[in-house]
């Protein structure tokens, strides 16, 4: 199996079982503390948590490796059931009821999970002048693959992240999103927001005509 490191800070998983793990304990620390009104309410969300966060799983790995190989996933399943108790149909019953659910691979944020889109399907903007600008390429890039992955939902821009991203200055970041606001290609859909928080928006472009995806240029 290949290793994958989930978070920047955390060991790289190489094993089926630690894959298994990574799953378990997600689903421990999303349900502890949490008040629950029976220990079969308890098995419940154990059951139907650990199914949710094993797609999550799953979806980072096809991010990262493009292909999940089947045997790999029953593997992971089978340990994940053998360390809860669980009967392999009722856990398929659960990966089954919660197949839609999951909004973000494992680990990932929808700023992450856009950046790597970008590698895979690079944007070129129409729009000559904002083509030839890094800045403003490099933000509406982000918001065109957030916004695909958010769908309807507002998308986030938080300055600091994106100005990291791009290798910018927070001002330049920030006079570029007001920028494209103006153009009409951003809507501000919130602009009250507290400290540490970031505004909300929707991109307003449309492919064809306001920018087209491109294939990332092979090694």
């Amino acid at each position: 199996m290949q290793s994958v490191q989930f978070t920047p800070e955390g060991v790289p998983v190489t094993t089926f079982s630690e894959l298994a793990s990574v799953v378990i304990a997600a689903t421990d620390a999303q349900i502890e503390g949490m008040r629950v009104e029976s220990d079969e309410a308890r098995a419940d969300l154990r059951l139907s948590s650990d199914a949710l966060n094993l797609h999550r799983v799953e979806w980072r790995l096809r991010e990262e490796w493009g292909e999940i190989d089947l045997t790999m996933a029953e593997k992971v399943k089978g340990r994940i059931c053998k360390r809860r108790g669980y009967d392999a149909e009722e856990f398929e019953a659960a990966l089954i009821a919660t197949k839609h659910r999951p909004r973000l691979p494992y680990g990932w944020t929808a700023l992450d999970l856009a950046v790597r889109r970008l590698e895979s399907r690079p944007v070129r903007l129409l729009n000559a002048d904002l083509e030839s600008s890094r800045y403003a390429k490099g933000v509406l890039s982000l918001a065109i693959h957030l916004q695909d992955i958010q769908g309807q939902e507002p998308i986030l821009l938080p300055v600091e992240q994106v100005r990291e991203i791009l290798a910018a200055k927070k001002v330049v970041v920030a006079g570029t999103i007001t920028k494209l606001v103006e153009m009409g290609l951003l809507e501000m859909t919130k602009a009250a927001y507290n400290t540490g928080s970031a505004r909300e928006f929707r991109f307003r472009g449309e492919e064809g005509k306001d920018y087209v995806f491109e294939e990332a240029a092979k090694p």
